[in-house]
């Protein structure tokens, strides 16, 4: 879909920059309270003949501390400690603080869709914007299994095997998430000894990050021949390089369980939008 050989790969780091200030404006709060709890005054060491003597400094007074003061020692230690590491992790919160107010993620998209369409016709983009790449990536042409007239039909007039069925494509629907029902996937069989097609229930395409992922459900758990060919087909998945969360979903159900479509759009949100 790119005909240049480079691709600009989707931009995370204002999102990772946001995920490493919360992280440490918690550790920041965290030694805040620490050095509020911390003994008055500094620690400071001094060698004599060999032997490291420690002070305690409070305001213009010195108290040399006997190694029955263990305790104090380490706090005083543990405050100084802290205070560093305060200072330091604010250092930090503020260069990324600086980074997020200052950077503007563009992998091509905007410059490109800023020229009038007979500029756009004569030009090869860096990188297509989501909404074209998306049209082609529904655009594709294949053969599904064949399937007769189940009385099953999703919002988009398609006819699947299941109301669950109807429900998944519903909410991918309706949360504009490009799928592809019962593509067919070159895998591994169970054995390893040859490949075979595979119809995954739904391929779909989160748009931003332009990664695709299977979506298998299950829907007769209770029965024990079926869901041992679930666990049977999990298992050829991940021997085919899917893995749950990383480019798998799947969903399952019984009979007194049915598919919940607040769980369905939660999954949809976590992983396609």
């Amino acid at each position: 879909m790119n005909n240049f050989k480079i691709d600009v790969s989707v931009d995370c780091i204002l999102s990772q920059a946001q995920k490493r200030i919360d992280e440490l404006q918690l550790v920041i709060e965290f030694l805040q309270k620490q050095l509020e709890k911390a003994p008055e005054g500094s620690l400071n060491g001094t060698s004599s003949h060999s032997q490291l003597q420690w002070q305690r400094i409070v305001g213009t007074k010195r108290f040399y501390l006997s190694s029955g003061n263990s305790k104090l020692i380490k706090a005083l230690a543990q405050k100084k400690y802290n205070a560093l590491l305060l200072e330091d992790f604010k250092r930090q919160r503020k260069a990324l603080d600086k980074l997020i107010n200052s950077y503007v993620p563009q992998n091509g998209e905007k410059t490109y869709m800023s020229m009038s369409e007979r500029w756009r016709k004569q030009i090869v983009p860096l990188n297509i914007p989501d909404s074209e790449y998306a049209d082609l990536w529904q655009s594709l042409r294949y053969k599904g299994k064949t399937i007769e007239n189940t009385g099953f039909l999703t919002s988009k007039g398609e006819c699947v095997r299941s109301k669950s069925e109807i429900i998944i494509a519903d909410v991918l629907a309706s949360l504009c998430i490009p799928y592809r029902y019962e593509f067919p996937h070159k895998m591994k069989n169970g054995d390893l000894s040859r490949c075979i097609d595979v119809y995954s229930d739904f391929t779909c395409l989160n748009i931003h990050t332009r990664k695709e992922f299977v979506w298998e459900h299950f829907g007769l758990m209770d029965d024990a021949e079926y869901a041992r060919n679930a666990v049977a087909k999990i298992e050829m998945y991940q021997n085919n390089g899917y893995f749950l969360g990383d480019n798998l979903i799947f969903t399952m159900e019984t009979h007194e369980k049915p598919l919940n479509s607040k769980i369905v759009r939660d999954l949809v949100k976590k992983y396609l939008i």
